[in-house]
């Protein structure tokens, strides 16, 4: 390379691995919320990573039946992707992306059980309704918290099912999230991937797909992997001069 020469430019296209990066971001508050529990702000921590292990969900099964459905219905499906609810596409991907028959989740036990009550759990904070009760019980006159499920007194005409979703227990009012809460979301979220990665065979986690992106080198078009070597050597001389 002569003096003066601009660095050649190579272009690499990757395509956004959405679980990856949710599930990241809600590992990532989980452990900050850890050391915030105690005040408000870990309560806003508990109710993001709580979304964010359940967004992550339709990010994998996308990604999933993009990777793993057979040629000859692949485009049929995803050009109809949308039309799909999110429940729709967990039961399809093993029933057409394996040649086991009948390969399916079972909807009438764990995890299905509580994949679904996550999913409720979504539909609830992307659309909220105006009429989302939430109940406190009083500590002093100006010090309220949220009233627990086991505290609802008989008398009251509260129900259970008004405060927390029945399978997981996690509270509907969102100020009253936290961090068992996002422990119980959480281990939901992975027996579920746990469970569609052993109906597809282990295709999910071979060689951690699930969490990997892909690059493809795309400019020049010519280029070679390899060919990137020369910005490593080019980064090397600039150091070793400065």
């Amino acid at each position: 390379m002569t003096e003066g020469k601009p660095n050649p430019v190579f272009i690499l296209q990757s395509f956004v691995n959405s679980f990856a990066y949710l599930y990241g971001d809600a590992e990532y508050l989980y452990h900050v919320a850890k050391t915030n529990d105690k005040n408000f702000e870990g309560v806003q921590l508990c109710r993001t990573a709580l979304l964010l292990y359940i967004l992550c969900l339709e990010g994998l099964v996308n990604r999933a039946l993009d990777h793993f459905l057979p040629e000859h219905i692949h485009d049929f499906v995803i050009e109809r992707e949308e039309k799909f609810s999110l429940e729709d596409k967990w039961l399809l991907l093993p029933l057409l992306a394996t040649e086991k028959q009948k390969v399916q989740f079972d909807k009438s036990s764990y995890p299905w059980s509580h994949f679904a009550e996550l999913v409720r759990i979504r539909n609830d904070f992307v659309h909220p309704k105006h009429d989302r009760p939430a109940y406190y019980r009083a500590i002093t006159s100006h010090n309220w918290t949220p009233l627990s499920w086991k505290e609802i007194p008989d008398e009251s005409g509260i129900k259970e099912t008004e405060l927390v979703y029945r399978q997981t227990q996690i509270p509907k009012d969102p100020y009253a999230v936290r961090l068992n809460h996002i422990e119980t979301a959480k281990r939901v979220v992975d027996d579920t991937i746990a469970e569609l990665d052993k109906l597809l065979d282990g295709k999910i986690s071979k060689d951690n797909w699930f969490k990997s992106d892909q690059m493809k080198l795309i400019y020049p078009t010519d280029a070679q992997l390899d060919d990137l070597s020369v910005l490593d050597q080019l980064a090397l001389k600039k150091t070793s001069k400065s």
